[in-house]
C-alpha cells in the first residue's frame, strides 16, 4: 500500500458510496421549523454510514430521522431532546443525562440546551425537576439513574469545554446534591433513599412490590408512613449521588475551586453504599428496608451501580462472572434482563413499560461506561452483536426487547432505542470522539446471530476538529482516511486510538482471539500482538504494553 505524500489509496465500492451520502438528503423528515437546523447540525458532524447489508444502512437513517422527531420546545422555543414514544416530554433520569450525553456526539447544542434546561427549572430549594413537560416542570418524585454531572462533564469534555456553561452547571448540582442530602436521608446514614418506585424509574419491578409508585401526597420530601417497609436505603440512588461528587470535584478543579470537600462526600457516599446495600454473599447491592433488611431482588441496580464507577477492576470482573455475563442472571440471548432470570419473579413480558423482566433500552445504552471504564471492551461487544442484530431487523424503536426472540416490545419512537443504535453502531464498527481527547476506529463488523450466517461489510465517516475522518470495515481488515488521505491499515479485530488529529497513540485488542499483525501508517510499520481487551501504547515507533486485563467468559 501506497502511503506516499498525497496519497489516496485505491477506493472501494463501499468508500464510494460512503463518500456518495448526503444526509440532509437521505433525512427528509422536516416537519417543523427547527428540524432543518438540527439536521443541518448533524450533518456537520460529518456521521455517516453505510454498508453491505440494505436493511443495516436503511435502519442506521431511520434512527437519524426519529432522533430528529424527537427534538422539539418543551415550555419555551428553545428545542429539547424528548424521551418519545408516549413519553411526552424530558425525563432526569434518561433524557437529561444519558440520552443527552450521546446525542453530545451527534447534535451538541442540543444536549446543551437539554442539560441545561433542568438548571432553569431547578426550584429555589434546590430541588431539580424530574421531568420538563410542555406544561412545564414537574417534581413529584425525583426519578434519579445516570449521574447529571457525568454526563454533563461528558458533554463539556467533547464540545469545546464551555467554563461559563460547566459553571452554571455545577452551581445547579451543587444546590441539588445538598436537597439531597437534607431530605432523602432520614435514616442518617450517609445514603440516598427511595421512597418510592418511581424515585428509581423502575417501574412495575418486583423490587418495589408493596410499594406505591408516587411519594406520599405526591410530595418529594415525603414517604407514607403506614407502609410497612419505607423508606428504602437504595443503592443506584446513593452510587448516583457517590458519583455525582466525584464529578463535581473534577468540574471544581476546572473552575478553580477546591475539589477536596466533594472527593471526600463522595468517599462518604461509597461508604455508606456497602454498609448499607452490599451484601457480601450475594457479592450484589440490595435496597434495605426500614426493618433492616435487604429487599434481595436482582435487578439491573447492578449495572446502575457498576456505571457510577464503584468497584475496582476485580469488582467488575466478578460482577461480570457471576452476573452480567451469566446466563442465568441477566445474559439472556438479547442482553441484558431487567431482572435475574432465575428469579421466580421474572416475567419476560414486553408489551408494557416493565422493569421485572424484559430488556430495557435505558439498561443498554447506561452499560457502555461501566465496561469502558474496566477495559473491558471485549465483553461489551457480547451485547452490542446481537442487541444490533435485532435492531436492524426492527420495525419500531421500542423501549424495550424479548429477552429470548428479540422481538420489539412497548411504544415506538423512544430516543433511548433511537440512540442506542447510533452508539453502538459507532462504537462498533465506527468512528467515536472520547471524553479523553482521543479518538477510537475500531475495526469490528456487526455480526448476523439468526439464520444463516452472512459476512457484512460496513464504512463509517465522522468530522472532529475539522478533519474529515473515514473508516471502511471488511472481514479481513480495515482501512481509515483522514482528509481524503490513507491514515492507517490494520488487521480486523482491532481498535485503533488516535488524538482528535488522527495521530495514532496505541490499540486495544477488540477480539476473543489474539491479534497479530502489522499497523500499516505515513509513518511506518509497526508490527504487534494483541490479546484480547490488551491496550498497547505507541511510543518511538514501537508498541508496548499498557493494559492486559484478560478475558471474564460467559458463565452458566
Amino acid at each position: 500500500m501506497d502511503f506516499g505524500a498525497g496519497s489516496h489509496t485505491q477506493s472501494s465500492p463501499l468508500l464510494n458510496k460512503l463518500r456518495a451520502i448526503d444526509v440532509t438528503q437521505r433525512v427528509t423528515a422536516h416537519n417543523n421549523p427547527w428540524e432543518a437546523a438540527i439536521l443541518a447540525e448533524f450533518a456537520r458532524s460529518g456521521v455517516a454510514f453505510t454498508a453491505s447489508s440494505p436493511a443495516m444502512e436503511n435502519r442506521f437513517y431511520d434512527a437519524v430521522a426519529e432522533l430528529i422527531a424527537c427534538i422539539k420546545p418543551t415550555g419555551s422555543e428553545q428545542p429539547i431532546l424528548h424521551e418519545g414514544g408516549i413519553y411526552h416530554g424530558c425525563w432526569l433520569e434518561s433524557t437529561g443525562t444519558i440520552n443527552a450525553e450521546l446525542l453530545s456526539r451527534f447534535v451538541p447544542s442540543i444536549a446543551a440546551a437539554t442539560f441545561a434546561a433542568f438548571a432553569e427549572h431547578q426550584r429555589e430549594d434546590g430541588l431539580l425537576p424530574y421531568k420538563l413537560t410542555p406544561d412545564g416542570p414537574v417534581f413529584s418524585q425525583i426519578q434519579l439513574v445516570s449521574p447529571l454531572a457525568r454526563s454533563v462533564w461528558t458533554h463539556y469534555s467533547l464540545n469545546g469545554r464551555d467554563k461559563a456553561y460547566l459553571a452554571k452547571m455545577y452551581r445547579s448540582m451543587a444546590a441539588y446534591d445538598a436537597w439531597l442530602a437534607k431530605w432523602r436521608d432520614t435514616r442518617k446514614t450517609g445514603a440516598v433513599e427511595a421512597f418510592c418506585a418511581f424515585d428509581t424509574g423502575h417501574d412495575l419491578s418486583a423490587r418495589f412490590w408493596h410499594v406505591p409508585d408516587s411519594p406520599f401526597n405526591n410530595d418529594t420530601k415525603a414517604y407514607n408512613p403506614d407502609n410497612p417497609v419505607l423508606p428504602f436505603i437504595a443503592p443506584d440512588l446513593t452510587a448516583n449521588v457517590a458519583c455525582q461528587r466525584l464529578y463535581l470535584a473534577r468540574m471544581a478543579e476546572e473552575l478553580g475551586e477546591d475539589p477536596a470537600p466533594w472527593r471526600a462526600r463522595a468517599e462518604q457516599s461509597i461508604a455508606a453504599l456497602f454498609e448499607q446495600c452490599f451484601h457480601a454473599e450475594d457479592g450484589f447491592f440490595y435496597d434495605r428496608d426500614r426493618n433492616g433488611q435487604h429487599v434481595r431482588v436482582q435487578s439491573d441496580v447492578l449495572l446502575r451501580v457498576l456505571a457510577c464507577e464503584v468497584g475496582d477492576d476485580a469488582f467488575f470482573a466478578e460482577a461480570l462472572s457471576r452476573y452480567l455475563l451469566n446466563t442465568r442472571k441477566f445474559f439472556a440471548k438479547y442482553p441484558l434482563t431487567s431482572i435475574a432470570l432465575d428469579d421466580p419473579r421474572f416475567d419476560p413480558a414486553y408489551d408494557y413499560n416493565s422493569w421485572c423482566g424484559p430488556t430495557n433500552f435505558l439498561t443498554l445504552i447506561r452499560t457502555p461506561h461501566a465496561f469502558d471504564h474496566h477495559g473491558r471492551h471485549v465483553e461489551l461487544t457480547w451485547i452490542l452483536y446481537p442487541i444490533l442484530s435485532a435492531q436492524f431487523r426492527s420495525t419500531r424503536f421500542a423501549q424495550t426487547l424479548h429477552p429470548f426472540t428479540g422481538r420489539e416490545g412497548f411504544t415506538e419512537a423512544y430516543s433511548p432505542s433511537i440512540l442506542c443504535l447510533l452508539d453502538f453502531v459507532e462504537r462498533l464498527s465506527g468512528i467515536q470522539p472520547r471524553p479523553d481527547g482521543t479518538l477510537w476506529f475500531t475495526g469490528l463488523v456487526p455480526h448476523q446471530i439468526e439464520h444463516r450466517d452472512v459476512a457484512h461489510e460496513t464504512a463509517y465517516a465522522r468530522t472532529v476538529d475539522g478533519h474529515h475522518f473515514e473508516l471502511v470495515n471488511t472481514q479481513t481488515h480495515s482501512i481509515a482516511y483522514r482528509d481524503g488521505e490513507v491514515l492507517f491499515r490494520a488487521p480486523k479485530g482491532v481498535r485503533i486510538i488516535t488524538d482528535r488529529a488522527g495521530a495514532i497513540t496505541g490499540l486495544i485488542g477488540m477480539s476473543v482471539n489474539t491479534i497479530a499483525g502489522t499497523l500499516h501508517t505515513r509513518d511506518g510499520e509497526f508490527d504487534f500482538t494483541a490479546a484480547a481487551n490488551e491496550q498497547l501504547h505507541l511510543e518511538n515507533g514501537a508498541f508496548t504494553r499498557l493494559h492486559n486485563p484478560g478475558l471474564v467468559h460467559p458463565t452458566y
